[in-house]
């Protein structure tokens, strides 16, 4: 990744957003029927205690997503590994052949929800009472040092309206930044908390390059990964959000906050850990490492 040179572009928040409104998508967890294994696996491998699984079974987990790599009938979805924090440490190994099996991943695109919207009126009134049909995914590659998971997604049942038909519209792949953002660079984070679709904070990137040991003493996860800082915080359901540069490039994967500040995934860990998952994803087709990188 080369030094970022000067750049007299000004930062259009509002193309930028219109841009990539398309790119993200809103990632759901939900337990299936395998209630009893996943609570005997979390409190007698991964030391959670009882009442806190039975705490996080009653939650709906949720995260933002966005479009890594699309090849042929599939889309591949980047967001974070965090969303199976219980599951890993810096000891233990995450199984995701066990995560595939035991939950239920579920997906929709930014189409299939303003459908809804606009044939719902009271979509959002009750959430307990859910009428959307989701797209089923699954994990293909996770790395938990890095908080990075891509999600595997069929075409065949992305559906884009409430009348069960499929997506016709585009889910454009995200391109990473080819060099690398400056203090005070304007940036963007584009996230889908829950019922908060088109969810757009503007602010700065205040360092480039941070490391765990540095924020906190709370090490117990084992992550390893660059982080960007910003200046901007998301809530809920943000993390796994691009953050974006003034040219709608990645700079960032949106990890979550710590004290007053927001973290997301350097594009440099992002990099590796697609360029290794290309291998993953059979087909020559819009992928986000450019030839430049």
């Amino acid at each position: 990744m080369g030094t970022r040179g000067q750049d007299s572009s000004k930062f259009d928040g509002k193309h930028t957003a219109k841009h990539v409104l398309e790119h993200t998508s809103a990632v759901q967890v939900a337990s299936t029927d395998y209630k009893v294994q996943i609570k005997e696996h979390l409190v007698n491998n991964c030391g959670i205690r009882s009442k806190a699984v039975d705490k996080w079974f009653q939650a709906v987990t949720v995260a933002t997503g966005f479009t890594a790599v699309e090849v042929e009938n599939f889309y591949y979805i980047l967001t974070c590994a965090h969303l199976f924090e219980y599951f890993y440490s810096a000891e233990i190994k995450v199984d995701c052949d066990k995560l595939n099996s035991w939950f239920n991943i579920l997906i929709i695109c930014q189409h299939y929800e303003s459908d809804m919207i606009a044939n719902h009126p009271n979509l959002y009134a009750d959430p307990s009472n859910d009428p959307r049909f989701y797209l089923p995914a699954r994990i293909v590659k996770l790395d938990q040092s890095k908080d990075l998971m891509l999600l595997k997604v069929s075409k065949r049942y992305l559906y884009g309206n409430h009348t069960m038909q499929l997506c016709q519209m585009p889910h454009p792949v995200l391109s990473l930044a080819t060099v690398k953002p400056r203090p005070a660079d304007d940036i963007m984070l584009v996230s889908w908390p829950p019922c908060r679709k088109d969810s757009v904070i503007t602010g700065q990137l205040v360092a480039r390059d941070r490391v765990y040991g540095q924020l906190t003493q709370y090490l117990s996860k084992g992550y390893s990964m660059h982080l960007v800082e910003l200046n901007v915080v998301g809530g809920a359901g943000c993390s796994g959000a691009p953050v974006l540069s003034h040219q709608a490039a990645v700079i960032g994967l949106y990890h979550g906050r710590i004290e007053s500040l927001g973290y997301a995934v350097s594009a440099a860990d992002i990099y590796e850990f697609c360029l290794g998952a290309h291998q993953l994803c059979i087909g020559t087709t819009r992928y986000l490492l450019q030839d430049d990188w």
